[in-house]
């Protein structure tokens, strides 16, 4: 199953005496030999030495696996995995479940990891054991120039994540992203590691996410509070495909679906239900009076483009919401920790 094995061992020395743990870096691939490789390629150039890499692949051709062969002929740190049934989170739990390392880290095969990434990493867990999961700082890498319509504060849904230049614990409603996350492998185990019926598929015309946000959130529920490192640095490549208007209104609405499926699985739908759908439809009636007197007693400091942009994406939203309220009928299975 895989390409190589690696002897090496959990914990080793460098020359300053400094401890350096093995960290697995965990990347989940399907149909991108091109951007998998570009991604490889940044992790190879870490100045971190001590280090795996599995990379999970999806795609039924396996040709990736003599790619990675020919590329990195002989590296031993390079771990390859086919997965016969698709899956992002399925494709991470095999990751860790197969991970050799006490910390796994994740990203994506569309990002590019920065200089100095896996050394924020290890820097981390050794000054603070107490530390569980520690997300990091995901920058955009523009395939074309960013539309002037696309709302900034709706970047969230491109991947993208920065609070600032200072390690400090994450906002309480914000959940590590797996483009750029790390974690105790034994802890994320216990947490049931990411929900496989969350997570996006390849092969699925749905776009159901929130698996990372899911981990996160049973992580605080289990008294861990996820970390923000601004030193655990990624660039996100954002294709044209996704700064089209189809695309941000499509993506939206899968937001909405993905927040009920959430609530669904972590127990919160019954008990609120009936009061999201009120909410929810009072949203898409506003909203559709926003889309079209976008400038009545606005407060946005955007153009009228952007504001109506806004305006869509929360018809959007609200209309996946609903959509999920009434296609969510089964009670949420017991939480594992």
């Amino acid at each position: 199953m895989t390409i190589v094995i690696s002897q090496r061992s959990d914990l080793r020395f460098d020359n300053r005496g400094m401890d350096q743990p093995l960290i697995s870096v965990i990347i989940p691939t399907c149909y991108r030999e091109h951007l998998l490789l570009l991604c490889v390629d940044s992790i190879e150039m870490q100045d971190y030495a001590h280090w795996e890499a599995l990379i999970i692949d999806q795609d039924p051709k396996q040709s990736l696996r003599e790619r990675l062969s020919q590329r990195y002929p002989g590296d031993t740190r390079l771990r390859y995995f086919y997965l016969e049934r698709a899956g992002a989170s399925r494709a991470r739990n095999l990751g860790i479940q197969n991970a050799r390392a006490k910390i796994v880290a994740f990203i994506d095969d569309d990002a590019a990891a920065e200089p100095g990434w896996l050394l924020a990493i290890a820097s981390a867990f050794s000054r603070d054991p107490s530390l569980v999961l520690v997300a990091g700082r995901i920058e955009p890498l523009w395939a074309s120039k960013r539309p002037r319509w696309y709302p900034g504060e709706r970047e969230f849904l491109l991947g993208l994540y920065n609070i600032g230049n200072e390690m400090r614990p994450m906002p309480e409603h914000d959940q590590p992203i797996s483009a750029n996350m790390a974690g105790l492998r034994e802890v994320i185990l216990k947490l049931g590691g990411f929900d496989e019926s969350l997570g996006f598929d390849h092969f699925r015309k749905r776009m159901i996410t929130g698996e990372d946000a899911t981990l996160g959130i049973r992580s605080r529920r289990a008294g861990y509070t996820p970390y923000y490192h601004p030193g655990m640095v990624v660039r996100h490549r954002i294709s044209e495909s996704k700064v089209t208007r189809r695309y941000f209104l499509r993506r939206h609405f899968w937001e909405g679906v993905t927040t009920i499926a959430q609530m669904n699985l972590l127990g919160e739908l019954p008990l609120h239900r009936r009061d999201i759908l009120r909410f929810h439809t009072k949203i898409l009636c506003m909203s559709v009076a926003r889309f079209v007197l976008p400038n009545y007693k606005s407060t946005y400091p955007y153009p009228k483009p952007q504001i109506r942009m806004l305006a869509l994406s929360k018809i959007a939203l609200s209309a996946g919401i609903c959509y999920g309220l009434l296609t969510t009928l089964n009670p949420p299975p017991t939480e594992k920790l």
